[in-house]
């Protein structure tokens, strides 16, 4: 009797492993419609990619290829800066803004990349000077109903003619002035509403600073929040952003009612003992490590790298700066928050994009 149990038992435990086998083929064999191989077969970081925009500018294009290359299949939109001002106050396309976009359509049209003009408030003045960030100009375009509809209007032909999918608005420094703060926001409003009859798609930035808890800002653009305002020209030597930074900004847009892009800033800053600071790429930053024999450490709340040296004339300097692994802390504290998507402030200089994640 005992042997007939024993049997029996055996015979049900086969019967379920030849169940849990057939099962797990069927798991196995259920292919993804679009990719062509199982869904078991993609590895879980391949599943979780994200997709980026990413910025050029005209200032450096040396690299802007073999940047692209880099992480080609994870870039959503490419964003052009940038048009800017003549001395008239009227935008303009620089040549090599134009050169690159249709450098990147030759070479990734295929990859269908949404493509986006930016459009600074930066002003070219008489003497061929620059005024960069001025809110002047601001005023001067949204002076009136007309003179802001014309901008529109301006804004709107350029992007079309030039074969662009979208505006990306840029137009900074309004800092605490509520006047502009009601003007800009009516200036959104209205781009959107012409942009959209056109099928043009539209981006806004903003900068840490905007009141988001005091102006109402329209439904339908994307937004975007610079989050590498935390340390730079005017400041105490520090990291572009850290954890608690970009956890505060995360919070504040949550004000917003559609879906937040967060912007992170690749390179870093050199600052002096003198005050000044000035920009430096990832590549420019390890050239200086190499020229003054110095080893980087990382910092904890930021994950950038940072170092110091003293120049030829005696002046002590202290860089910090951003590689891949900076990038991936930052971008993994925004994906904690929510599935938001990500802008790379910006392709030069970079010397590891593929391994951002």
């Amino acid at each position: 009797m005992a042997k007939k149990s024993v049997l029996a038992l055996m015979i049900l435990l086969f019967l379920l492993l030849v169940a849990c086998s057939n099962k797990d083929a069927d798991k196995t064999a259920e292919k993804d419609p679009e990719e062509g191989f199982t869904r078991e077969e993609i590895p879980v970081d391949e599943q979780e990619q994200i997709g980026y925009s990413i910025w050029t500018t005209y200032w450096d294009i040396e690299n802007l290829t073999g940047e692209i290359e880099a992480i080609k299949d994870r870039i959503d939109n490419i964003c052009y800066f940038a048009a800017y001002f003549n001395k008239d106050k009227q935008p303009f396309i620089p040549k090599e803004t134009m050169e690159s976009f249709e450098k990147v359509k030759k070479l990734y049209g295929s990859m269908g990349y949404r493509s986006y003009l930016t459009f600074v408030n930066d002003l070219i003045l008489e003497d061929n000077t620059s005024s960069l960030k001025d809110v002047d100009l601001l005023y001067t375009l949204f002076e009136t109903d007309r003179s802001m509809d014309d901008h529109i209007q301006d804004i709107l032909r350029m992007t079309m003619e030039e074969g662009f999918d979208g505006i990306e608005i840029d137009y900074e420094a309004i800092k605490e002035d509520m006047v502009l703060w009601q003007l800009f926001v009516e200036f959104v409003e209205k781009l959107y509403g012409a942009a959209a009859e056109k099928d043009v798609l539209v981006r806004v930035l903003l900068e840490p600073n905007a009141p988001l808890d005091v102006i109402e800002f329209p439904e339908g653009p994307e937004y975007v929040m610079m989050c590498y305002n935390l340390h730079g020209q005017g400041s105490r030597p520090g990291p572009k952003a850290n954890r608690r930074f970009l956890e505060d900004l995360i919070k504040k847009t949550g004000i917003l009612s559609d879906k937040v892009n967060f912007a992170l800033a690749t390179g870093g800053f050199d600052f002096d003992s003198n005050g000044s600071a000035r920009s430096v790429t990832e590549k420019q930053a390890v050239e200086l490590l190499a020229l003054f024999d110095k080893t980087p450490e990382r910092d904890e709340e930021s994950q950038a790298l940072y170092f110091d040296y003293i120049d030829n004339g005696g002046v002590e300097h202290w860089v910090w700066y951003a590689d891949s692994e900076t990038i991936r802390f930052w971008i993994d504290i925004v994906q904690q928050e929510g599935d938001h998507d990500i802008s790379l402030w910006r392709l030069g200089g970079n010397l590891n994009l593929k391994s951002i994640k």
